[in-house]
Protein backbone atom coordinates (compact mmCIF):
# COMPACT_ATOMS: atom_id res chain seq x y z
CA UNK A 1 0.00 0.00 0.00
CA UNK A 2 1.21 3.70 -0.48
CA UNK A 3 -0.08 6.38 1.81
CA UNK A 4 0.07 10.09 1.12
CA UNK A 5 -0.22 12.10 4.09
CA UNK A 6 -0.85 15.87 3.51
CA UNK A 7 -0.25 17.84 6.23
CA UNK A 8 2.22 19.99 8.94
CA UNK A 9 5.77 19.26 9.29
CA UNK A 10 7.58 21.54 12.43
CA UNK A 11 9.27 21.36 15.53
CA UNK A 12 7.70 20.83 19.09
CA UNK A 13 9.41 23.04 22.19
CA UNK A 14 7.92 21.14 24.81
CA UNK A 15 7.90 23.22 27.95
CA UNK A 16 7.63 21.54 31.68
CA UNK A 17 7.75 24.58 34.42
CA UNK A 18 9.01 23.93 37.82
CA UNK A 19 6.16 25.51 39.50
CA UNK A 20 3.67 27.48 37.98
CA UNK A 21 4.13 30.39 35.34
CA UNK A 22 3.91 33.91 37.23
CA UNK A 23 3.62 37.12 35.03
CA UNK A 24 6.68 39.13 35.61
CA UNK A 25 8.68 36.16 37.20
CA UNK A 26 11.67 33.92 36.19
CA UNK A 27 10.45 30.05 36.49
CA UNK A 28 12.81 27.60 35.54
CA UNK A 29 11.10 25.35 33.65
CA UNK A 30 13.05 22.23 31.32
CA UNK A 31 12.80 22.71 27.64
CA UNK A 32 13.46 20.30 24.82
CA UNK A 33 13.17 20.60 21.19
CA UNK A 34 12.03 17.94 19.21
CA UNK A 35 10.11 17.61 15.80
CA UNK A 36 7.09 17.38 15.29
CA UNK A 37 3.97 18.73 13.27
CA UNK A 38 0.46 16.15 13.03
CA UNK A 39 1.14 15.49 9.65
CA UNK A 40 4.52 14.39 9.81
CA UNK A 41 4.47 12.40 13.16
CA UNK A 42 1.29 10.44 11.07
CA UNK A 43 3.46 9.72 8.41
CA UNK A 44 6.60 8.40 10.71
CA UNK A 45 4.40 6.13 12.71
CA UNK A 46 2.81 4.89 9.26
CA UNK A 47 6.92 4.45 8.27
CA UNK A 48 8.18 2.44 11.41
CA UNK A 49 4.72 0.09 10.94
CA UNK A 50 6.29 -0.39 7.47
CA UNK A 51 4.20 1.46 5.24
CA UNK A 52 4.83 3.47 1.91
CA UNK A 53 4.10 6.70 2.85
CA UNK A 54 4.96 9.96 1.40
CA UNK A 55 4.78 13.44 3.35
CA UNK A 56 3.10 16.63 1.67
CA UNK A 57 4.12 19.42 3.28
CA UNK A 58 5.70 23.12 3.42
CA UNK A 59 8.26 23.84 5.00
CA UNK A 60 10.51 27.46 5.71
CA UNK A 61 14.16 28.02 4.10
CA UNK A 62 15.48 27.77 7.47
CA UNK A 63 17.61 25.64 9.47
CA UNK A 64 14.26 24.35 11.47
CA UNK A 65 13.03 23.16 8.20
CA UNK A 66 15.66 21.38 7.19
CA UNK A 67 16.38 19.78 10.52
CA UNK A 68 12.77 18.64 10.49
CA UNK A 69 13.08 17.25 7.22
CA UNK A 70 16.05 15.28 8.08
CA UNK A 71 14.49 13.77 10.51
CA UNK A 72 12.22 11.75 8.50
CA UNK A 73 13.52 8.06 8.46
CA UNK A 74 11.93 5.97 6.02
CA UNK A 75 9.22 8.97 4.60
CA UNK A 76 9.67 9.84 1.35
CA UNK A 77 8.96 13.89 0.95
CA UNK A 78 7.28 16.21 -0.90
CA UNK A 79 8.06 19.05 0.45
CA UNK A 80 7.67 22.50 -0.88
CA UNK A 81 10.29 25.31 0.87
CA UNK A 82 9.01 28.81 1.55
CA UNK A 83 11.40 31.65 0.96
CA UNK A 84 9.68 34.21 3.29
CA UNK A 85 7.75 32.03 5.85
CA UNK A 86 9.61 30.09 9.19
CA UNK A 87 8.84 26.38 9.84
CA UNK A 88 6.03 25.40 11.57
CA UNK A 89 6.94 25.73 15.38
CA UNK A 90 4.53 24.91 18.57
CA UNK A 91 5.45 25.44 21.36
CA UNK A 92 3.70 22.83 24.20
CA UNK A 93 3.02 23.37 27.63
CA UNK A 94 3.55 20.57 30.24
CA UNK A 95 2.28 17.83 27.54
CA UNK A 96 -1.23 18.07 28.22
CA UNK A 97 -2.22 19.45 24.42
CA UNK A 98 -1.96 23.32 25.72
CA UNK A 99 0.10 24.50 23.06
CA UNK A 100 0.89 27.82 21.33
CA UNK A 101 1.11 27.56 17.52
CA UNK A 102 3.27 29.56 14.97
CA UNK A 103 2.27 27.13 11.81
CA UNK A 104 4.57 29.88 9.47
CA UNK A 105 5.32 28.16 6.02
CA UNK A 106 2.63 25.12 6.72
CA UNK A 107 -0.38 28.07 6.73
CA UNK A 108 0.52 28.83 2.91
CA UNK A 109 0.73 25.28 1.54
CA UNK A 110 -0.90 25.75 -1.46
CA UNK A 111 -2.86 23.28 -4.41
CA UNK A 112 0.21 23.96 -6.15
CA UNK A 113 2.46 22.19 -3.50
CA UNK A 114 0.31 18.95 -4.31
CA UNK A 115 1.31 16.13 -6.16
CA UNK A 116 0.15 13.58 -8.39
CA UNK A 117 -1.74 11.31 -6.71
CA UNK A 118 -1.23 8.10 -9.19
CA UNK A 119 -0.33 5.01 -7.81
CA UNK A 120 -1.16 6.03 -4.27
CA UNK A 121 -4.23 4.01 -2.31
CA UNK A 122 -5.05 6.30 0.17
CA UNK A 123 -4.53 9.78 1.39
CA UNK A 124 -4.86 11.33 4.95
CA UNK A 125 -4.94 14.74 5.17
CA UNK A 126 -4.19 16.61 8.69
CA UNK A 127 -7.14 18.66 9.87
CA UNK A 128 -4.78 21.67 10.62
CA UNK A 129 -4.82 21.76 6.85
CA UNK A 130 -8.44 22.98 6.52
CA UNK A 131 -8.48 25.00 9.80
CA UNK A 132 -6.13 27.45 8.73
CA UNK A 133 -8.16 29.43 5.84
CA UNK A 134 -4.73 30.72 4.10
CA UNK A 135 -4.53 26.14 3.88
CA UNK A 136 -7.94 25.22 2.91
CA UNK A 137 -7.51 25.07 -0.37
CA UNK A 138 -4.67 22.79 -0.10
CA UNK A 139 -6.86 20.39 2.27
CA UNK A 140 -10.18 21.19 -0.37
CA UNK A 141 -7.99 20.12 -3.40
CA UNK A 142 -5.99 17.35 -1.88
CA UNK A 143 -9.34 15.76 -0.81
CA UNK A 144 -11.20 16.05 -4.35
CA UNK A 145 -7.86 14.83 -5.91
CA UNK A 146 -7.95 11.55 -3.83
CA UNK A 147 -11.55 10.95 -4.91
CA UNK A 148 -10.78 11.65 -8.87
CA UNK A 149 -7.76 9.33 -8.61
CA UNK A 150 -10.16 6.34 -6.93
CA UNK A 151 -8.10 6.63 -3.17
CA UNK A 152 -9.67 5.86 0.19
CA UNK A 153 -9.50 8.87 2.66
CA UNK A 154 -8.97 9.70 5.86
CA UNK A 155 -9.09 12.81 7.99
CA UNK A 156 -7.90 13.81 11.81
CA UNK A 157 -9.74 17.26 12.90
CA UNK A 158 -6.77 17.72 15.47
CA UNK A 159 -8.11 20.41 17.35
CA UNK A 160 -11.59 20.41 18.93
CA UNK A 161 -11.31 24.44 19.84
CA UNK A 162 -11.25 25.44 16.37
CA UNK A 163 -14.29 23.34 14.86
CA UNK A 164 -16.94 24.76 13.56
CA UNK A 165 -20.00 23.13 11.82
CA UNK A 166 -18.77 24.13 8.24
CA UNK A 167 -15.92 21.79 8.89
CA UNK A 168 -18.00 18.58 8.32
CA UNK A 169 -18.90 19.99 4.92
CA UNK A 170 -15.42 20.52 3.81
CA UNK A 171 -14.69 16.55 5.15
CA UNK A 172 -17.97 15.28 3.30
CA UNK A 173 -17.91 12.18 1.67
CA UNK A 174 -13.97 11.19 3.45
CA UNK A 175 -14.23 7.28 4.00
CA UNK A 176 -12.53 7.23 7.35
CA UNK A 177 -12.73 10.68 10.37
CA UNK A 178 -10.58 10.09 13.44
CA UNK A 179 -11.49 12.40 16.27
CA UNK A 180 -10.60 12.69 19.56
CA UNK A 181 -13.89 12.53 22.18
CA UNK A 182 -13.81 16.61 22.25
CA UNK A 183 -13.17 16.63 18.82
CA UNK A 184 -16.05 14.41 18.11
CA UNK A 185 -18.50 16.25 20.38
CA UNK A 186 -17.49 19.59 18.74
CA UNK A 187 -18.84 18.10 15.69
CA UNK A 188 -22.01 17.33 16.94
CA UNK A 189 -24.59 14.27 16.07
CA UNK A 190 -23.83 15.37 12.02
CA UNK A 191 -20.15 13.89 12.07
CA UNK A 192 -21.43 10.32 11.48
CA UNK A 193 -23.64 10.93 8.45
CA UNK A 194 -21.14 13.18 6.78
CA UNK A 195 -18.24 10.27 6.55
CA UNK A 196 -18.46 6.67 5.89
CA UNK A 197 -17.07 5.49 9.28
CA UNK A 198 -15.81 7.30 12.57
CA UNK A 199 -12.99 6.08 14.34
CA UNK A 200 -12.84 7.67 17.72
CA UNK A 201 -10.01 7.71 20.41
CA UNK A 202 -11.17 8.60 24.22
CA UNK A 203 -7.58 8.53 26.03
CA UNK A 204 -7.36 5.91 29.02
CA UNK A 205 -10.74 4.53 27.72
CA UNK A 206 -9.76 2.88 24.45
CA UNK A 207 -11.42 3.86 21.07
CA UNK A 208 -14.59 3.31 18.94
CA UNK A 209 -15.61 2.69 15.16
CA UNK A 210 -18.88 3.48 14.46
CA UNK A 211 -20.14 2.93 10.71
CA UNK A 212 -23.19 2.03 9.02
CA UNK A 213 -23.14 -2.04 10.14
CA UNK A 214 -23.04 -1.15 13.73
CA UNK A 215 -20.54 0.13 16.57
CA UNK A 216 -17.13 -1.81 17.77
CA UNK A 217 -15.15 -0.62 20.89
CA UNK A 218 -11.60 -1.39 22.46
CA UNK A 219 -9.76 -0.59 26.15
CA UNK A 220 -6.85 1.49 25.59
CA UNK A 221 -3.90 -0.63 25.28
CA UNK A 222 -1.90 -0.90 28.83
CA UNK A 223 1.50 1.44 28.65
CA UNK A 224 2.96 3.90 31.35
CA UNK A 225 2.26 7.29 29.93
CA UNK A 226 5.88 9.43 30.03
CA UNK A 227 4.15 12.35 26.59
CA UNK A 228 1.11 12.45 25.61
CA UNK A 229 1.91 14.40 22.37
CA UNK A 230 1.15 12.49 18.88
CA UNK A 231 -0.51 9.88 20.49
CA UNK A 232 -3.27 10.27 17.95
CA UNK A 233 -0.61 10.48 15.64
CA UNK A 234 0.19 7.66 16.39
CA UNK A 235 -3.01 6.13 16.81
CA UNK A 236 -4.05 7.44 13.15
CA UNK A 237 -1.02 5.58 12.10
CA UNK A 238 -1.60 2.43 13.64
CA UNK A 239 -5.16 1.98 13.09
CA UNK A 240 -4.54 2.66 9.06
CA UNK A 241 -2.17 0.21 8.68
CA UNK A 242 -4.56 -2.24 9.84
CA UNK A 243 -7.53 -1.20 8.23
CA UNK A 244 -6.18 -0.68 4.86
CA UNK A 245 -4.18 -4.00 5.11
CA UNK A 246 -8.44 -5.16 5.36
CA UNK A 247 -8.38 -5.57 9.27
CA UNK A 248 -11.91 -5.76 10.76
CA UNK A 249 -13.14 -2.65 12.78
CA UNK A 250 -12.53 -3.69 16.33
CA UNK A 251 -8.69 -5.44 14.96
CA UNK A 252 -7.91 -1.94 13.47
CA UNK A 253 -9.27 -0.11 16.42
CA UNK A 254 -6.60 -2.05 18.56
CA UNK A 255 -3.86 -2.02 16.48
CA UNK A 256 -4.45 1.88 16.90
CA UNK A 257 -4.33 1.59 20.48
CA UNK A 258 -0.77 -0.52 20.44
CA UNK A 259 0.78 2.46 18.56
CA UNK A 260 -0.89 5.00 20.56
CA UNK A 261 0.59 3.50 23.47
CA UNK A 262 3.95 2.96 22.00
CA UNK A 263 4.18 6.87 21.45
CA UNK A 264 3.07 8.10 24.98
CA UNK A 265 5.52 5.96 26.74
CA UNK A 266 7.98 7.92 24.88
CA UNK A 267 9.35 11.62 24.97
CA UNK A 268 8.25 13.63 21.79
CA UNK A 269 5.54 12.62 19.37
CA UNK A 270 7.93 10.48 16.82
CA UNK A 271 8.40 6.43 16.87
CA UNK A 272 11.89 5.44 18.17
CA UNK A 273 14.34 6.15 15.24
CA UNK A 274 15.70 2.97 13.41
CA UNK A 275 19.21 1.03 14.59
Amino acid sequence: MRVAVVGDVGVDVLVTPSAPAVPGADVAARIRTVAGGAGANTAAWLAHLGVEVTLVARIGDDPAGRAAASDLPGVDLALAVDPDAPTCTVVVLDGDRTMLSDRGAAARLSPADLPALAGFDHLHLSGYVLLDPSSRPAGLAALAAARAAGLTTSVDPQAAPALTPGFLGWVRGVDLLLPNADELAALGPGARSAVTAVAATDGPRGASWTDAGGRWSVPAAATTVRDPTGAGDAFDAGLLRAWLAGAAPDAALRAGCRAAALAVARPGARPPRPC
